[in-house]
């Protein structure tokens, strides 16, 4: 608050705030200023007044896909963000871009906390197109000038759109731009979304240590789901109502179930799963495929 906050006069102006598209929506009672409380309900740390009608996700949902410092590590883990032992493989005639960091790896070593790591990372050189893996609607785009994940698009995806009795959340992190993508711009499955890069604050600074180095260019590529279709942007991130977390292979097992439970009980014969992809010249494998890795593959 008081860093946003620079008349000191206990509220924030639409001139202070940074993220003019949502100020309207932060500002509850419209009264053209941002106050303490209707920050503290934007971030989720302060239920709404029930009169208000204003809609949170529940609170495991928000400690969980929020992950901050004072939040619950065991929400994230009772939403799935636990090791499943999927990995992904492709034909012998293809070559694709691999995975360097693995879903619900542990992270503390790189965190303030006890962390784990929501998602995949698959390293690629700067400038790599990075494509939808399914149709779907732009929801958000973060600059994360203050986060980890550095700039950011999120895309939502219908049952009808992925085949899954699910609403599904497609996230991509730390691209080298900011993409030339709108919310509620609707993307076709393998639309080039941005370019990889190397954007986001580093553990070691979350840490206050001294960087010896920068993040290599990489794709962090992760996957929420609901059974809900309502969701919560609050201004960093999109929080699903009664959202979990899904290991990004599970996806390409096109079936359910995709819960981490389910996918870690697998025996080792099925622990490896067959990508669907897009060869660089459009073509799908296989070709009614309704999902993709996010880099083109090539033989």
């Amino acid at each position: 608050m008081s860093k946003l906050d620079r008349n000191g006069d206990a509220s924030i102006s639409r001139e202070e705030w940074r993220k003019k598209r949502i100020f309207d929506k932060v500002d509850l009672d419209g009264d053209g200023v941002i106050s303490f409380d209707e920050l503290q309900i934007r971030l989720g740390e302060k239920a709404p007044d029930p009169k208000s009608g204003i809609e949170l996700p529940d609170a495991v949902s928000i400690s969980a896909i929020r992950r901050g410092r004072h939040d619950s590590v065991q929400d994230l883990k009772d939403r799935g963000l636990i090791e499943t032992g999927l990995y992904p493989v492709w034909g012998e005639d293809v070559s694709c871009r691999g995975i360097d960091h693995w879903y619900a790896m542990d992270y503390s070593q790189f965190r303030p906390k006890q962390a784990y790591h929501g998602g995949v990372d698959i390293p690629a050189p700067f400038g790599t197109p990075i494509h939808a893996v399914m149709d779907g609607e732009v929801i958000a785009v973060y600059a994360g000038k203050q986060s980890p994940r550095g700039i950011e698009v999120v895309m939502r995806h219908t049952p009808g759109e992925s085949g899954l009795p699910l609403y599904l959340y497609s996230r991509y992190t730390h691209f080298q731009r900011m993409p030339d993508v709108q919310v509620g711009q609707r993307l076709k499955m393998g639309d080039v979304i941005g370019t990889t890069g190397n954007t986001g604050v580093l553990g070691c600074e979350l840490k206050h240590e001294i960087c010896r180095k920068s993040r290599r260019p990489v794709l962090h590529f992760d996957i929420l789901y609901s059974g809900s279709e309502k969701y919560y942007d609050n201004g960093n991130m999109v929080i699903p109502f009664d959202a979990h977390w899904m290991d990004p292979n599970a996806l390409f097992r096109k079936s359910m179930p995709v819960d981490s439970i389910s996918m870690s009980a697998l025996p080792k014969s099925e622990k490896a799963v067959r990508i669907s992809y897009m060869l660089e010249n459009g073509e799908l494998h296989p070709a009614d495929t309704r999902m993709i890795w996010p880099y083109t593959c090539s033989r």
